[in-house]
């Protein structure tokens, strides 16, 4: 049984759960752990620290403590390339074992949360995460719960598998298509070639070409097909993107495409993105504001097709909220 008594009564009993303390100096941690058998000394840092009564004794049958039970529930939810911290103050923290894409099953995230006894907060979906960094922490609001909750829980990772996961990235071999009259004939300076190394760089591929290409739908059509055949995983074409009468480089995405994935999504900057697949190759027409916008729909998606994430359309059309990107 669980009883609240005094501090100056608690001598000689061990502490219940954690003591969390929070200092003048910014410390906030663990004071005293789990266990810790009080002494006389241990009373006035107790009341330092705001804690005149504490809950000493033990749990009932069929209760579980806070530690264990999110430690019982904690490795089944932690995927591919996530490794757990140990348990403190009742929390546990899933940690990234390399650099990767974070990804998440949020319908299992719901799951999880829906019931208001465990809580689990995540970095969103699809953040680039370095080697060591916190992904996501889990620990239950009470003290302590039923063992029913714990089982509730493991019957959600069970049915769904890992929760969070960190995705390595992939080598891909890249072609580059830059298209328009004016940059084919030297009528202006292309500056989309430093910005699509600069965007490269991060990851690890293979630069097969980078090539120019007249506002031609054949010429066009012919330098694709010719980087496919060479190997490419990802074709990004830039140029002719807009509605004009010049801008035929959705048309080829579309007729190279076995699987046309959309043109134009709800994201700003870079609207007009345009993406397909043909057989295992992206083919990606980047919008020309990312010659002048840090960010854009481009960098949104990059990521994800070097961590080999299949794209549908809804993972498109789903951007509408937070789509309009701060420049």
């Amino acid at each position: 049984m669980i009883k609240k008594v005094r501090v100056e009564d608690a001598i000689g009993k061990p502490l219940l759960h954690d003591i969390t303390a929070i200092k003048k100096d910014g410390f906030k941690g663990v004071l005293f752990k789990r266990g810790h058998v009080i002494g006389e000394d241990d009373i006035e840092r107790l009341k330092d620290i705001g804690k005149d009564n504490i809950y000493v004794g033990s749990l009932d049958k069929g209760l579980v403590h806070e530690e264990d039970a999110i430690g019982e529930v904690a490795h089944d939810l932690a995927g591919e390339n996530v490794s757990l911290s140990g348990v403190s103050e009742g929390k546990i923290s899933f940690i990234s074992d390399i650099d990767g894409l974070f990804e998440i099953n949020r319908e299992e995230l719901n799951k999880l949360n829906e019931r208001g006894i465990y809580t689990f907060a995540s970095l969103k979906s699809y953040t680039q995460v370095k080697k060591g960094e916190i992904l996501a922490g889990g620990r239950i609001v009470p003290l302590y719960t039923s063992e029913n909750e714990v089982a509730y829980i493991n019957a959600i990772s069970k049915e769904y598998g890992p929760c969070f996961r960190v995705r390595a990235y992939k080598n891909l071999r890249v072609g580059v298509i830059i298209t328009g009259n004016e940059i084919y004939y030297g009528r202006i300076k292309d500056m989309f070639e430093p910005v699509i190394r600069e965007k490269l760089k991060d990851y690890d591929h293979e630069l097969l070409e980078i090539t120019k290409s007249p506002d031609d739908i054949n010429i066009l059509e012919a330098k694709a097909r010719d980087l496919l055949d060479k190997g490419c995983d990802l074709l990004v074409f830039s140029g002719g993107m807009s509605v004009d009468p010049d801008d035929l480089t959705p048309s080829v995405i579309k007729k190279l495409s076995d699987d046309f994935i959309i043109q134009g999504l709800p994201v700003q900057p870079g609207n007009m993105l345009t993406v397909g697949r043909a057989n295992k190759a992206y083919l990606v027409g980047v919008p020309g504001a990312s010659i002048h916008a840090k960010f854009t729909s481009f960098d949104i998606f990059l990521p994800r097709i070097f961590a080999g994430i299949e794209l549908k359309k809804s993972d498109f059309t789903e951007m509408g909220e937070g789509g309009l990107l701060k420049r």
